[in-house]
């Protein structure tokens, strides 16, 4: 199974547990629901997209400027996601399945993109990206 589908699989699955999970009591927006749109001052809003089905894991986002945005996927058990975006224009995303794992993007400039995927336990991986049109990727097993 190729990345791609090991990604799709891996949504699936989580979209799957987080619908199964919820009930009447649930406050929770349902993950399977388009995600409403942010409310930020300016002209043009910042963007995030975020699915959390995993058991004390944390997500973190700082986003300054124009037309950032940032995705984030967790399943697992403790696993820690932080982006930092200032500029315009940057792409981030962050897949966590596994335990324990900690991931962080930072970006300054315009037009970056950077992407972290971790399966598994105990990985640490960090892009730091300074200037425009800069990509980053990372895969952990």
């Amino acid at each position: 199974m190729n990345i791609r589908h090991t990604m799709i699989a891996a949504c699936a699955l989580a979209a799957a547990s987080a619908a199964a999970a919820s009930g009447p009591n649930d406050l929770a927006p349902s993950e399977l629901a388009p995600p409403a749109p942010p409310k930020v001052a300016g002209a043009s809003a910042a963007h995030l997209v975020a699915g959390l089905v995993s058991q004390a894991s944390q997500i973190n986002l700082t986003q300054e400027g124009t037309g950032n945005g940032a995705s984030v996927l967790q399943s697992g058990l403790d696993n820690l996601a932080s982006i930092q975006q200032f500029g315009q224009q940057n792409e981030a995303g962050i897949l966590q399945a596994g335990a324990r794992n900690r991931a962080d993007i930072e970006q300054h400039g315009v037009l970056n993109s950077a992407r972290i995927e971790q399966y598994g336990q105990q990985g640490v991986a960090r892009i730091t990206q300074y200037g425009n049109g800069k990509a980053a990727s990372i895969v952990q097993y």
